[in-house]
C-alpha cells in the first residue's frame, strides 16, 4: 500500500466503555452502522416474516420469535461495540466530542444535532 493512500478503520470498544465522536468521525461511524443495521433488518424481517407464517403453530413460531429477539440484540451490541448507544430498533445516539449529541436512524445517511 502506498503512502498516499489513507486507510481509515473505526475501533470496536468495549460495549460500557464511554466513547464520543467529531461530526467527522460520526459520519464515518454511521457509514459502518448503515452496513450492520442492513444486514441485520434483512435477518429481522425474515424472521418476523417467519413468525407471522406459522403464527397458527405456536411451537415454530416460538422458535422464530426467539431468533428474531437474538437478531435484535446482536444489532444492539454491535451498535454498542462501534460506539454508538441504540434508542430504539434503527435509531442510535451518538455521542459528541463538543457536547451533546448525533442521533441516526436507518435508512439515513445524515446525522441530527442535538445540543
Amino acid at each position: 500500500m502506498s503512502n498516499e493512500a489513507e486507510v481509515k478503520t473505526l475501533n470496536i470498544f468495549k460495549i460500557d466503555e464511554n466513547r464520543s465522536f467529531t461530526e467527522s468521525e460520526a459520519y464515518n461511524l454511521v457509514n459502518m452502522l448503515h452496513i450492520v443495521t442492513t444486514k441485520a433488518k434483512n435477518k429481522i424481517n425474515s424472521y418476523s416474516g417467519q413468525t407471522q407464517f406459522h403464527s397458527r403453530n405456536p411451537k415454530e413460531a416460538e422458535i422464530y420469535q426467539a431468533k428474531l429477539n437474538e437478531e435484535i440484540q446482536k444489532w444492539s451490541e454491535k451498535t454498542r461495540r462501534l460506539g454508538a448507544i441504540p434508542l430504539s430498533l434503527y435509531k442510535v445516539k451518538i455521542m459528541a466530542k463538543e457536547g451533546g449529541f448525533f442521533t441516526w436512524e436507518f435508512p439515513s445517511s445524515e446525522l441530527e444535532w442535538r445540543p
